[in-house]
Protein backbone atom coordinates (compact mmCIF):
# COMPACT_ATOMS: atom_id res chain seq x y z
CA UNK A 1 0.00 0.00 0.00
CA UNK A 2 1.16 3.62 -1.07
CA UNK A 3 2.39 6.15 1.90
CA UNK A 4 -0.36 8.42 -0.13
CA UNK A 5 -3.46 5.55 1.01
CA UNK A 6 -2.03 4.70 4.00
CA UNK A 7 -2.40 8.34 5.32
CA UNK A 8 -5.55 8.82 3.42
CA UNK A 9 -7.22 5.81 5.05
CA UNK A 10 -5.69 7.38 8.41
CA UNK A 11 -6.62 10.78 8.18
CA UNK A 12 -9.82 10.60 6.31
CA UNK A 13 -11.61 8.90 8.74
CA UNK A 14 -10.30 11.14 11.63
CA UNK A 15 -11.27 14.19 10.02
CA UNK A 16 -14.68 13.36 8.99
CA UNK A 17 -15.41 12.06 12.73
CA UNK A 18 -14.47 15.82 13.52
CA UNK A 19 -15.67 17.71 11.00
CA UNK A 20 -19.01 15.57 11.91
CA UNK A 21 -18.54 16.11 15.69
CA UNK A 22 -18.45 20.04 14.96
CA UNK A 23 -21.48 19.83 12.95
CA UNK A 24 -23.74 18.32 15.22
CA UNK A 25 -22.82 20.15 18.24
CA UNK A 26 -20.98 23.33 16.85
CA UNK A 27 -22.17 25.33 20.85
CA UNK A 28 -20.22 22.06 22.41
CA UNK A 29 -17.30 22.64 20.15
CA UNK A 30 -17.26 26.56 20.84
CA UNK A 31 -17.14 25.21 24.31
CA UNK A 32 -14.31 23.11 24.05
CA UNK A 33 -12.26 25.52 21.95
CA UNK A 34 -13.28 28.65 24.50
CA UNK A 35 -11.79 26.61 27.56
CA UNK A 36 -8.54 25.16 25.75
CA UNK A 37 -8.15 28.72 24.22
CA UNK A 38 -7.89 30.11 28.10
CA UNK A 39 -5.60 27.04 28.82
CA UNK A 40 -1.94 28.75 27.81
CA UNK A 41 -0.26 25.74 29.58
CA UNK A 42 -2.59 22.73 27.18
CA UNK A 43 -2.22 24.90 23.95
CA UNK A 44 1.34 24.79 24.44
CA UNK A 45 1.30 21.19 24.62
CA UNK A 46 -1.18 20.78 21.88
CA UNK A 47 1.08 23.15 19.88
CA UNK A 48 3.76 20.60 20.59
CA UNK A 49 1.64 17.37 19.58
CA UNK A 50 0.62 19.49 16.72
CA UNK A 51 4.01 20.43 15.63
CA UNK A 52 5.61 16.55 15.86
CA UNK A 53 2.61 15.38 14.40
CA UNK A 54 2.87 17.79 11.13
CA UNK A 55 6.25 17.34 11.09
CA UNK A 56 6.10 13.56 10.83
CA UNK A 57 3.21 13.79 7.92
CA UNK A 58 5.90 16.27 6.08
CA UNK A 59 8.80 13.66 5.98
CA UNK A 60 6.45 11.21 5.58
CA UNK A 61 4.78 12.59 2.74
CA UNK A 62 6.20 15.37 0.91
CA UNK A 63 4.49 15.07 -2.48
CA UNK A 64 3.72 18.33 -4.53
CA UNK A 65 1.21 16.55 -6.96
CA UNK A 66 -1.39 18.26 -8.25
CA UNK A 67 -3.76 15.46 -7.30
CA UNK A 68 -5.26 14.55 -3.87
CA UNK A 69 -2.31 13.36 -2.78
CA UNK A 70 -1.35 17.06 -2.36
CA UNK A 71 -4.05 17.71 0.30
CA UNK A 72 -2.08 15.72 2.78
CA UNK A 73 1.05 17.42 1.94
CA UNK A 74 -0.37 20.45 2.82
CA UNK A 75 -2.04 19.20 5.45
CA UNK A 76 1.24 18.36 7.58
CA UNK A 77 2.33 21.58 6.20
CA UNK A 78 0.06 23.53 7.69
CA UNK A 79 0.14 21.80 10.95
CA UNK A 80 3.95 22.60 11.26
CA UNK A 81 2.99 26.43 10.14
CA UNK A 82 -0.18 26.55 12.95
CA UNK A 83 2.13 24.89 15.79
CA UNK A 84 4.97 27.00 15.18
CA UNK A 85 2.67 29.89 15.47
CA UNK A 86 1.22 28.58 18.66
CA UNK A 87 4.15 27.73 20.16
CA UNK A 88 6.08 30.95 19.48
CA UNK A 89 2.90 33.33 19.91
CA UNK A 90 1.00 31.78 22.15
CA UNK A 91 -0.38 35.15 23.61
CA UNK A 92 -1.52 36.88 20.10
CA UNK A 93 -2.71 33.29 18.66
CA UNK A 94 -4.92 33.81 21.84
CA UNK A 95 -6.29 37.38 21.17
CA UNK A 96 -6.21 36.48 17.00
CA UNK A 97 -8.91 33.50 17.61
CA UNK A 98 -10.86 34.92 20.51
CA UNK A 99 -13.25 36.85 18.54
CA UNK A 100 -13.52 33.85 16.01
CA UNK A 101 -15.27 31.64 18.49
CA UNK A 102 -18.25 34.20 19.08
CA UNK A 103 -19.59 33.48 15.80
CA UNK A 104 -21.90 30.85 15.60
CA UNK A 105 -20.87 30.31 11.84
CA UNK A 106 -17.34 29.50 12.77
CA UNK A 107 -17.98 25.45 14.19
CA UNK A 108 -20.29 25.14 10.95
CA UNK A 109 -18.12 26.13 8.63
CA UNK A 110 -15.03 24.39 10.23
CA UNK A 111 -17.07 21.55 10.77
CA UNK A 112 -18.13 21.35 7.09
CA UNK A 113 -14.93 21.97 5.84
CA UNK A 114 -12.86 19.11 8.05
CA UNK A 115 -16.13 16.62 7.23
CA UNK A 116 -15.35 17.23 2.95
CA UNK A 117 -11.29 16.73 3.16
CA UNK A 118 -12.20 14.02 5.92
CA UNK A 119 -14.85 12.24 3.07
CA UNK A 120 -12.55 13.16 0.03
CA UNK A 121 -9.58 11.30 1.76
CA UNK A 122 -11.98 8.51 2.56
CA UNK A 123 -13.16 8.40 -0.57
CA UNK A 124 -9.68 8.11 -2.43
CA UNK A 125 -8.37 5.64 0.03
CA UNK A 126 -10.75 3.23 0.50
CA UNK A 127 -12.12 3.26 -3.26
CA UNK A 128 -12.94 -0.49 -3.80
CA UNK A 129 -11.13 -0.67 -6.57
CA UNK A 130 -8.30 -0.63 -4.45
CA UNK A 131 -7.40 -4.16 -3.22
CA UNK A 132 -6.48 -4.00 0.62
CA UNK A 133 -2.68 -5.66 1.44
CA UNK A 134 0.58 -5.21 1.91
CA UNK A 135 1.89 -5.56 -1.35
CA UNK A 136 -1.04 -2.89 -2.83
Amino acid sequence: MSTSIYLARLLGPVLAVLGLSMLLDPSGYIVIASEILNDTALLYFAAVIGLIGGIALVLAHNVWAADWRLIITLLGWISVVDSLTWVLLTRAMQTLWAPLLKFPAFAFVGGLVVLLLGALLCYVGYRASRPIGRNA
